[in-house]
């Protein structure tokens, strides 16, 4: 016994002093990078080569040991986030040493709410008399759509165009599960509330159809109208070239307008510095977004500051792993922003589909305590629904893009019922000793009765109404009125301002504009919160185990165009075995745009 006591001691020593040996590296670097960061210098007659070929965040994560460290690393490739991406472009419209923006979209990828607002900030770029060139080697829906603000629209001649229009994709496993011996019991409060269709149907309900087609096309049509004030070609025509694939050639987009010329990457330099007045033979550098963010200036001046709280990801209980919004660590910072005293307003910033309803009811308090003391403005993202649109309902204001996917007011409980494969296919049995008939509720071998779902609907039944409450006190409505666009419904960010579920359709500068305006501050500067997670203590925890099995699956399939089956496979684990009711979007929305690579 004694030696496993000293064998073990042994091994602890070593891993101890592994992690303090990690961590003393850390902060020696970091200590160093602090010292050593080099004054970017930017060239006169500079050209701003925005490539965003990295997962478009709203929040750069600046703050992490792991990003000060890579200050060191000139080729460290740490994406931007929205926010600083934002700030370049406004930060480039001023500085007399640069002269243009390159967009080199081929690699690009975000969600349209996003696009949108990168896109209305190129746009004001453009006021300054500065050009801006769009290059790709192909062209799809999102893409176009960000190049369409350029001035002129460049591609590869021996590359493509796809210009199809948009589509959303819901994957169905219930005719699988049904094979397998697997029924999923789905208690839900809203008609619209299609979240458990992917588990329960084979196909859309009726309702769920409904919805989806109103909003894919609000998006859609914002998108065709933006193109077409900034093409000079009409709405309709754009619809009809979509629906008749008639255009199938560079040749051809370049005939109707959508594009102004093929050439290769060294004839497009050419082209740019003859609009800029230079010699072909003259090299002009290019400042990468990244490397130009180096130089923003310091935001603002003052004593008082303005929060801006970045809330992404699904919304679950507890503490999270920095990729969710965790209830007590959301919570934490709200409230940190409420007793801050230097704190005058804040900007709550939210890019969410919901998840727990239980997690969402306790950042609802924090935002509602801290709403009762200062002025709370929500400024929406990609999307903020369900759970997401209920923990922003305290706020003074509520900002969306026209693009923002927000709504799905409603809640669903599930669980599965595993009997027929466990049972007959497996030959496994189980036997309970309870104290009770209801004792043993929700065990996965068997159906519940009537009684135990008019139960748990019952539950269901009053979290919708504490969610219709918590909606109808924030938008000054009735519970009948926020019934009426609830039920689960999805809207767009335009279709939800005319409904009364938003406020104003704008981004998050605006957002930050309006705090300003309601607190009454012309001096201020913006602390934005809350921090990155620790690379250290995350390692540690994955090392101690806490990541579960569906998640790592989900690592593993990432970008194998998998991602969101084993997505939609890891919410039903987590759904059904926590049992606990969930307020969330009915799926993820995926808009495919297929094109040749």
């Amino acid at each position: 016994m004694r030696f496993f006591k000293v064998v073990f001691a042994s091994a602890l020593g070593y891993i101890l002093a592994i992690v303090l040996f990690i961590v003393s590296v850390i902060f020696i670097g970091i200590g160093v990078a602090s010292k050593a960061k080099p004054e970017v210098k930017i060239p006169s007659d500079g050209v701003l080569n925005m490539k965003l070929n990295y997962p478009l965040a709203d929040k750069s994560i600046d703050d992490s040991p792991i990003v000060v460290l890579s200050a060191l690393d000139p080729n460290a490739n740490i994406p931007l986030g929205l926010n600083k991406i934002l700030r370049a472009i406004d930060q480039a419209k001023d500085d007399d040493k640069i002269k243009g923006i390159i967009l080199d979209l081929t690699t690009f990828s975000s969600g349209y709410a996003k696009i949108s607002e990168i896109r209305n900030k190129l746009a004001d770029f453009k006021s300054s008399g500065k050009f801006i060139y769009a290059y790709a080697d192909y062209y799809y829906f999102p893409t176009y759509y960000m190049a369409s603000v350029a001035d002129s629209v460049f591609v590869n001649p021996e590359g493509e165009m796809s210009f199809t229009g948009m589509v959303g994709q819901v994957s169905f496993f219930a005719g699988a599960l049904e094979k397998m011996g697997i029924e999923v019991q789905a208690i839900r409060a809203g008609k619209f509330k299609g979240a458990v269709e992917s588990f329960t149907r084979k196909k859309l309900s009726p309702e769920n159809r409904l919805q989806m087609e109103a909003y894919i096309n609000s998006v859609y049509d914002e998108v065709l109208s933006k193109i077409s004030d900034a093409r000079g070609i009409s709405i309709d025509k754009l619809k009809t070239d979509a629906d008749q694939l008639k255009m199938k050639s560079v040749g051809d987009f370049i005939n109707a307008g959508y594009i102004d010329q093929a050439l290769y990457k060294d004839q497009f330099y050419s082209t740019m510095k003859k609009r800029m007045g230079e010699d072909n033979d003259k090299k002009v550098p290019l400042i990468s977004e990244k490397k130009y963010a180096k130089s923003l200036r310091a935001q603002g001046s003052g004593r008082d500051r303005i929060a801006v709280i970045y809330a992404s990801g699904d919304i679950v209980g507890g503490k999270g792993d920095g990729t969710q919004i965790a209830a007590d660590d959301m919570a934490k910072t709200l409230k940190s922003a409420r007793i801050n005293d230097k704190i005058k307003a804040v900007v709550f910033r939210i890019d969410s589909r919901g998840g727990s309803s239980l997690a969402s009811d306790i950042i609802w308090r924090e935002a509602k305590l801290l709403a009762d003391e200062k002025p709370l403005i929500v400024s929406m993202s990609d999307v903020a629904a369900s759970g997401g649109y209920y923990i922003a309902t305290p706020a003074l204001k509520i900002l969306a893009e026209p693009t923002t996917i927000t709504g799905s007011i409603g809640v669903f409980g599930l669980l599965p019922n595993a009997q027929k494969l466990l049972n007959n296919k497996m030959g496994i049995t189980f036997e309970y000793v309870g104290t009770g008939k209801n004792s043993d509720m929700g065990r996965i071998d068997r159906p519940l009765t009537s009684e135990q779902k008019k139960y748990i609907g019952s539950i269901v039944d009053k979290i919708y109404d504490t969610f219709l409450t918590r909606v109808a006190a924030g938008r000054k409505m009735t519970k009948e009125e926020v019934h009426t666009v609830a039920q689960g419904r999805v809207w767009t960010g335009k279709m939800a301002k005319e409904v009364g579920l938003v406020d104003e359709l704008g981004g998050l500068e605006d957002a930050i504009a309006l705090a300003a305006k309601e607190a009454d501050l012309e001096n201020y500067r913006l602390k934005e919160m809350p921090k990155s997670k620790d690379p250290i203590i995350e390692m540690v925890n994955k090392i101690q185990g806490n990541t579960s099995l569906s998640s790592q699956l989900q690592q593993m399939v990432k970008n194998t165009g998998f991602e969101s089956y084993v997505k939609q496979l890891n919410d039903i684990e987590r759904w059904g075995t926590k049992q606990s009711v969930q307020a969330i979007m009915p799926y993820s929305i995926e808009i495919k745009n297929y094109a040749l690579k």
